[in-house]
């Protein structure tokens, strides 16, 4: 996101001693002389509109950094000062900045700076109330429970109980997926479309947002807000960002396309694929089979289905198999008899 910055306003500040309001460049109150509390907050002078510094010289002192108060007798002293213009004391050591970056406003919020940039500020989300230790404890308990509960749950369904079964019945399916080479219509955008597609009509259309500007692209700004640079004076920002617009197209290609499957169905072990009688511009997509074996174990039946043509070959009715079965009664082994 880029920030734009449209100028400088003048802020005001209270005083903590005797509550005058006074300019925010400067340094004590006009009115008792005490100094600038360093946390004290500035306000616009005009929260409805923006009067813009036309003072070189003040818009300088906005750009050069936030003040700093002394450490010896906590006068404002400009970023750059070397000693307090109050007391002439040493402001290398110890000299504490005034907090800058904050958006001036009733619920004016830290935001993130970069080098002469601001972020907006979110609006102002009331903090959670601590959180009791009962409740705490609580909390972590039920947690636990969920988790043991689940756990338990997992090594029970991955327990197996051995049986001895003989199959009841079993049946088979296999398909062939077909394919044609046809006409496809679609759409992307034009830098995606492969090289040899037909474009038939194409449109502008909104892609991403960027930082900086491309070419083409659209600038969208925010609202304006005005950010405390702590120097007293404030500088009035627009985060925006350019939408970049780009060719959207529908185009027609030749491709592959899946068309029909073919099926064959049986119960016995006679199993064979789906005959082929392909045109000239189609071709075989793709091949799958599957096997469902029926097993009776102590009166109850129970269900394999698998794609290992070696295992329902093996499945005759009648012969007996050994079953590992988990507790839901899913088939997880199985194992023809010697």
């Amino acid at each position: 996101m880029a920030r734009k910055i449209l100028g400088y306003v003048q802020l005001i500040w209270h005083c903590d001693s005797c509550g005058a309001k006074n300019p925010g460049a400067i340094k004590s109150c006009t009115a008792c002389g005490a100094p600038q509390a360093i946390d004290v907050k500035f306000e616009q002078v005009d929260a409805e509109s923006f009067n813009f510094i036309k003072d070189e010289a003040l818009i300088r002192m906005a750009q050069s950094g936030p003040d700093k108060h002394c450490p010896y007798c906590g006068s404002r002293n400009l970023a750059n000062a070397l000693t307090c213009l109050q007391c002439t004391g040493d402001l290398t050591v110890g000299a504490k900045s005034r907090p800058s970056g904050m958006a001036v406003g009733e619920d004016a919020q830290p935001v993130e700076v970069e080098p002469n940039t601001y972020t907006p500020v979110s609006a102002y989300q009331p903090s959670m109330p601590p959180m009791s230790r009962n409740l705490l404890l609580v909390l972590m308990l039920v947690f636990l429970i969920i988790c043991g509960y689940f756990a338990w749950n997992t090594i029970r369904a991955n327990r197996t109980i051995n049986k001895s079964a003989t199959v009841v019945s079993s049946t088979w399916e296999r398909n062939i997926a077909i394919e044609a080479y046809t006409t496809v219509s679609d759409s992307d955008w034009r830098s995606d479309i492969p090289y040899n597609a037909t474009v038939s009509s194409c449109y502008s259309r909104h892609r991403y947002d960027s930082s900086t500007y491309v070419s083409g692209s659209v600038e969208s700004c925010g609202e304006p807000y005005t950010v405390d640079t702590g120097t007293g004076i404030g500088q009035v920002v627009q985060d925006c960002v350019y939408e970049v617009y780009e060719d959207y197209c529908d185009y027609d290609i030749m491709d592959w396309v899946h068309v029909d499957t073919l099926t064959t169905t049986g119960t016995n072990t006679n199993v064979a694929w789906p005959d082929l009688n392909l045109m000239q511009n189609q071709r075989v997509g793709g091949r799958s089979e599957s096997y469902t074996i029926y097993f009776d174990a102590d009166g109850k039946t129970y269900t394999l289905r698998t794609s290992d043509f070696d295992i329902y070959q093996q499945a005759l009715p009648g012969s007996l198999w050994d079953l590992a079965v988990s507790v839901r009664g899913d088939v997880r082994r199985a194992e023809p008899q010697d």
